[in-house]
């Protein structure tokens, strides 16, 4: 079951996203450990955590949690992030998990762009007949750290009964498997009680079991907070648009609403114009236009709309415009504007 959990060590030059840093170190203080004294023993300067949107290197964010798991409370602080974890936490990526048709939809965006929280995180998804394994391999320095290890599972866990609607003794999980030592009684008793299942220690990877069936749950009714911005931004952009009867606005509609979903391949927006890939083509060179430049255009004027949002770290712009990577992002941002988003927002 372990052969293609590939994640065995960090990235060498890996970043984790300043606001989950600061989210960590936010709920530690809540939680009555020294905040400003974890900061210090894990080298984190105000400099390096001013930008929310800024990257901070995994070996910081390693030495963060080695600290915290050094506190006498630090494993019941990971306890507590696991039991408690919200969809706001995982910023944007959450909310368009949230609007997923169902679960396994939910669970597979997370796993394309975690990568945008941080590199070398999130778990591997492999689908074992009945059972789904969620699953990674830990590098040892990580694989010790029991403050953390315990807080991702039973964090995913409590996301899984977000999405899906499912009551506090309703069963999530079939099993938990942890690489690192047994915890103590207390806590031990507590993991238990919070994932609902057998649990097992000095495991190869780290894993959690679900059923199978558990993925084709349809998700509860989505927070609309985030579409409600999205499509208050998409009015905005129509707004802007002359010929509405035109297919290149249709075309720009669809866009619109499609990118946060990730880019949409010219067949899938033809076949929603009720035309074949190369009608569409042929019907909007008539037009004087083309798919790629009126993504492009889509693109760049929601770019400028989010960015002037300072709720939106320019990552999570990325990812609405339907881009994989946040530096493709910026080299088109720069392509339009002669500026990096960052230095467009400092410039008003």
């Amino acid at each position: 079951m372990t052969a293609d959990a590939t994640n065995s060590t960090l990235p060498a030059n890996g970043t984790v996203l300043a606001a989950l840093v600061l989210g960590n170190l936010a709920a530690a203080d809540a939680f009555g450990l020294d905040a400003s004294r974890l900061r210090e023993r894990a080298g984190l300067t105000q400099e390096l955590l001013q930008d929310p949107d800024g990257r901070i290197s995994a070996e910081r964010y390693v030495a963060l949690w080695e600290a915290i798991d050094q506190d006498p409370r630090g494993l019941e602080l990971g306890l507590s992030l696991g039991k408690n974890l919200d969809m706001s936490a995982l910023g944007v990526v959450g909310y368009v998990m949230q609007h997923a048709p169902d679960v396994r939809t939910a669970l597979y965006c997370l796993e394309r762009f975690n990568h945008l929280l941080g590199d070398g995180v999130g778990p591997n998804i492999t689908e074992l007949g009945d059972r789904v394994a969620l699953h990674r391999v830990e590098p040892p320095r990580l694989a010790r750290l029991q403050s953390l290890c315990v807080a991702a599972p039973l964090g995913t866990v409590t996301l899984l009964r977000q999405l899906a609607g499912l009551g506090p003794s309703e069963p999530v999980a079939l099993e938990a498997g942890f690489q690192h030592g047994p915890l103590p009684d207390a806590a031990l008793t507590d993991l238990k009680a919070a994932l609902g299942c057998p649990v097992s220690f000095d495991q190869p990877e780290t894993r959690l079991i679900l059923p199978a069936r558990l993925l084709e749950r349809p998700l509860v009714q989505p927070n609309d907070s985030l579409l409600a911005y999205l499509e208050r931004h998409a009015e905005t952009l129509q707004a802007k648009l002359s010929n509405r009867t035109s297919l290149g606005a249709k075309v720009r509609d669809l866009l619109t609403q499609r990118l946060r979903q990730g880019e949409p391949s010219q067949a899938e927006i033809a076949k929603q114009c009720g035309l074949s890939e190369r009608s569409l083509h042929r019907r909007l060179r008539e037009e004087g236009a083309t798919y790629a430049q009126l993504l492009d255009e889509v693109r760049s004027t929601l770019a400028r709309l989010y960015l002037q949002d300072p709720r939106l770290a320019a990552f999570e712009v990325a990812f609405l415009l339907g881009y994989s990577e946040p530096s493709a992002f910026n080299r088109a941002f720069r392509r339009w504007t002669g500026q990096s988003p960052s230095e467009f927002r400092r410039g008003g």
